[in-house]
């Protein structure tokens, strides 16, 4: 009998005990751009602030949050995904197409996950891409810097010569539109940054995500 239940509590060592599935939560890849080595760099920005005395600009470098393919189409329910500083639970998941869609039910939140490129996916926050703050800096606005407003700023509508205005000029813009009309603290402005790490272009563009050189949403 003694050799019997030594036999037996032998087998139930080797049998692993089930043990659950660990959870599982995804955050966003790391940026690629470094706020402090803007040298020749093209960033995401607001134009939170500025200086006509100083000739400077107040800037939020912004990025998109984008998430691994591969940890994406692993999600499962009971999984989370870490964005907008807070994690969303997979308590339904829908796969629909390309599309993920994660749903918290409480409390009730909801993410959609829609491919970027073929590495990564984004989350889209209504109309745009879920933006991340990654650094807020005050740079100077050099004399040949310049200016390219992509949108009209009585209609909010993409235009499709976009004019081209002096540092100057674009001061005045900032000065004269404040709130009224579409601003620039959208996530709609891309500033190009020349080697010694000044701004040489600012462009503003249409807020949506969708790409309006292909002709949505713009105008002549």
């Amino acid at each position: 009998m003694k050799k019997l239940l030594c036999l037996v509590l032998c087998l139930c060592m080797l049998i692993p005990a089930a043990a659950p599935a660990e959870r599982k939560v995804i955050t966003a890849l790391a940026a690629e751009i470094n706020p402090e080595k803007l040298e020749s760099a093209m960033v995401d920005a607001r134009i939170t602030g500025y200086s006509r005395e100083e000739k400077t600009l107040t800037l939020e470098i912004i990025v998109p949050e984008l998430y691994d393919a591969e940890e994406v189409q692993s999600l499962q329910e009971g999984d989370a995904v870490y964005t907008q500083g807070h994690e969303v639970t997979c308590d339904i998941l829908v796969h629909s197409g390309q599309f993920f869609t994660v749903i918290q039910e409480k409390p009730r939140e909801s993410v959609l996950l829609t491919p970027y490129d073929d590495q990564a996916y984004m989350i889209l926050d209504g109309d745009d891409k879920a933006w991340t703050v990654l650094a807020e800096m005050e740079v100077p606005l050099p004399d040949k810097a310049v200016f390219m407003d992509c949108i009209n700023p009585a209609t909010g509508m993409a235009l499709s010569l976009p004019p081209v205005y002096t540092v100057g000029e674009f001061l005045d813009i900032l000065e004269n539109e404040g709130e009224a009309g579409p601003g620039f603290a959208a996530n709609n402005v891309t500033v190009i940054f020349d080697a010694a790490g000044n701004p040489e272009m600012i462009r503003r563009h249409y807020t949506l995500w969708t790409d309006l050189t292909h002709g949505t949403g713009s105008e002549e």
